[in-house]
């Protein structure tokens, strides 16, 4: 079967790219083919190419829905990076105002989009981080307050600490980012995760900065920026004290502005690269 007159848009928030199908007003293609879909135009050498697809919908709850597929075609409750794109989106597009709250499989989130120089920024309100290991589906022990465990990683022992930040993740605090992301698999797949986790490597720079590095479950491989990853990131940080619950996270696309107060909170870039219509792509 082949996807054809599609129409999409293109997006990315530093560097975590996105294929955009609008359904506000009709759907674009039936439940049961979205997944077959998401993994041809995420194809890189075949499709659009991205770490992920995005479906705008209308909800009955917010202004507008949000869905989201990992690459592989898996649908995921959140994305940090790609709801900045989303919301970037729908207000272009007059779907919403400036201020607008969006219904995701993690909660209703509330986003708000502002233009500086000429550069759209995205502010959204993701949650409350959350370490309960029933809630992470996590097997394991809690230590002050942040679920934790010791893995053998880099050929040592090394503490890796795990949150929900509207989809799991792992956090290992590591003192140079110099290293083969293919050690994330270790812990991505262990027994410990039952479904799985994104894992975070951070390099803790100061107090109001933190580098990272993240290999994203459900794209199988390192991505440029991962939102919901660096938020996970300051509230494991920040929670044991390494850094304020305000600060910067540099990835390998670009710089996020984490707060953690009674809720997180994510600011960064939300860039529209291009618009077009699948003419011929085969499921794959």
């Amino acid at each position: 079967m082949k996807f054809t007159e599609i129409s999409f848009t293109k997006m990315h928030g530093n560097g975590n790219d996105f294929v955009i199908f609008d359904e506000f007003n009709e759907e674009v293609v039936a439940e049961k083919e979205k997944p077959a879909l998401v993994r041809a135009v995420c194809n890189r050498r075949f499709g659009v190419g991205g770490d992920g697809a995005i479906f705008v919908q209308r909800s009955d709850v917010a202004d507008v829905r949000f869905r989201y597929f990992n690459s592989d075609g898996s649908e995921a409750a959140m994305c940090g990076n790609g709801i900045r794109c989303f919301a970037r989106y729908v207000v272009e597009e007059g779907y919403t105002s400036r201020k607008l709250k969006a219904e995701t499989l993690a909660g209703i989130k509330e986003l708000e989009v502002s233009v500086e120089n000429c550069e759209y920024w995205v502010r959204v309100d993701m949650g409350t981080p959350v370490f309960e290991p029933e809630k992470i589906s996590a097997i394991g022990g809690v230590f002050d307050g942040v679920w934790h465990k010791s893995f053998e990683v880099f050929g040592k022992k090394m503490d890796v600490y795990a949150v929900n930040t509207g989809v799991p993740h792992a956090v290992v605090f590591v003192d140079s980012m110099d290293f083969d992301i293919g050690e994330a698999k270790k812990i991505r797949y262990s027994d410990a995760f039952p479904e799985g986790t994104n894992v975070n490597f951070a390099k803790i720079v100061s107090r109001k900065e933190v580098e990272v590095r993240t290999y994203e479950r459900g794209v199988e491989d390192e991505t440029l920026s991962c939102g919901t990853g660096s938020v996970a990131v300051i509230a494991v940080a920040s929670k044991l004290g390494l850094v304020e619950p305000k600060a910067i996270v540099k990835t390998k696309g670009g710089i996020l502005r984490i707060e953690i107060a009674e809720t997180a909170f994510i600011t960064g870039k939300a860039v529209r690269v291009f618009d077009g219509v699948l003419k011929e792509v085969k499921k794959v």
